[in-house]
């Protein structure tokens, strides 16, 4: 469970993210995933997603690919994870990471 300190700083990344203050929002989250020891897979998908908005493709990668660690059943991860290597055309990347992702319940 995240601590008082912790949920400050995704609430406010969020908001961040929201205003496409995204420096501020990778700020946020980035001091989330140090509070929480790097444990919670939520905080780093909004830290790859504000990285993204970033244009900073293989940082944003390397935070999807820990929050598939932290739960590699999530379809949504993997479908990210092959949308960024088709966007950085490395089109066998992406085509083994959807295939990973086919088998996956859709998230509700």
């Amino acid at each position: 469970m995240a601590c008082a300190i912790t949920e400050n700083y995704i609430q406010n990344g969020i908001l961040a993210l929201e205003q496409r203050d995204l420096a501020t929002a990778t700020e946020n989250f980035s001091k989330a995933l140090i509070e929480e020891n790097s444990n919670e897979p939520e905080y780093w998908c909004l830290l790859a997603e504000s990285l993204f908005y970033q244009a900073q493709f293989e940082s944003s990668l390397v935070c999807w690919k820990e929050a598939a660690t932290l739960t590699p059943l999530s379809k949504k991860i993997w479908v990210r994870i092959s949308a960024l290597y088709a966007l950085m055309d490395q089109d066998d990347l992406a085509i083994h990471y959807y295939e990973l992702s086919e088998g996956l319940p859709i998230e509700g």
